[in-house]
């Protein structure tokens, strides 16, 4: 990846790093003029927003928030964590009637309700920030991401054309529809090292068969049963044991313990990430060079002290505000 944009006018393989403030950064407004891609923190704000705000389902579950948690501004995390808990709560001290049956409808109807409000949101929108910086990625550099949307692979497909191939690009053997999420229209030999997208927590254009294979789908925002997302749950403690988490996760450590440049846009590593924080602890070598993208300065600060052994006297550390400025400095 070329670095002079960010004033170091050095070339590195990278790694970028995104979170969920390069989805809500992006270019477009949203694919609503009142909904923005929703957040953790805002997750049900924005459901109530929406038109599924109006449907009986949608209506009960945020009754069930009110009811239960005080209010709707809790966030994805603390919601289905406590959902989650509770289900494994009455199943290890089984006395009592409890309301079993409504947490655990609260929690599936959750779920089911995560494509279709993305699909309002973003809809078939493409980001000029995200398309910015996928064209200054070259071969073996890495995207690695945290986020359920498909910004970044709708961009590979259009943008990094040859340079990107999601039968393996996602560090997993894919199958399904690939040509849905690539284009090698055109000339030139595909390179040795291609970029790879790492999207640790699962995606909304992933599927499994029954072999335990990755199927990529047409159309990620499709409504379909809970049991079919292949996404990892918003909860407090995650587990990535289960394929094809692992092999993923496995994949990202390898690209970030060989990085000398690492991008961490729209992240602010929250304290109940404590995989990713191990991850960055243990796995970053001492980089050359470090941009961090976040508004926060909290956040800011908080990154820098986790990968305090990899910041150096020798390391450029740029820190600016958002995907915005990103994609501006990176305009081709």
């Amino acid at each position: 990846m070329d670095l002079s944009p960010f004033g170091y006018a050095k070339r590195r393989e990278a790694v970028v790093l995104l979170g969920a403030g390069a989805t809500r950064g992006a270019s477009f407004e949203s694919a609503s003029p009142v909904l923005k891609p929703p957040l953790d923190a805002d997750f049900f704000v924005q459901l109530r927003a929406s038109d599924l705000g109006h449907d009986d389902d949608a209506q009960r579950l945020l009754a069930f928030l009110e009811e239960e948690f005080g209010d709707i501004e809790l966030s994805m995390e603390a919601f289905y964590s406590q959902v989650h808990l509770h289900d494994q709560f009455v199943g290890d001290f089984p006395k009592g009637k409890g309301r079993r049956r409504r947490y655990e409808w609260a929690r599936r109807y959750f779920l089911r309700v995560i494509p279709p409000l993305f699909e309002l949101t973003l809809g078939d929108e493409r980001c000029e920030w995200h398309d910015h910086l996928v064209s200054a990625l070259s071969p073996g550099d890495s995207v690695v991401t945290f986020n359920y949307d498909c910004l970044v692979d709708y961009s590979l497909r259009d943008i990094a054309k040859r340079n990107w191939d999601p039968e393996t690009g996602y560090g997993l053997d894919a199958r399904g529809y690939l040509d849905a999420w690539r284009d090698h229209s055109g000339i030139g030999r595909f390179p040795v090292k291609q970029i790879k997208l790492l999207k640790l927590h699962g995606s909304m254009n992933w599927g499994m068969d029954a072999k335990g294979r990755l199927q990529l789908l047409a159309t990620p925002y499709d409504s379909r049963p809970e049991d079919e997302l292949c996404i990892v749950p918003p909860l407090w403690q995650k587990s990535f044991d289960d394929p094809p988490f692992h092999d993923v996760w496995m994949t990202a450590r390898e690209q970030l313990t060989s990085t000398k440049a690492l991008l961490m846009i729209g992240y602010s590593l929250p304290l109940t990430d404590v995989y990713t924080q191990a991850m960055l602890r243990i796995d970053v070598q001492p980089l050359d060079f470090l941009l961090i993208a976040n508004p926060d300065a909290e956040a800011r600060e908080r990154i820098r002290r986790v990968l305090r052994s990899a910041i150096t006297t020798g390391t450029r550390v740029v820190e600016i505000e958002d995907m915005e400025e990103v994609g501006e400095l990176l305009a081709p």
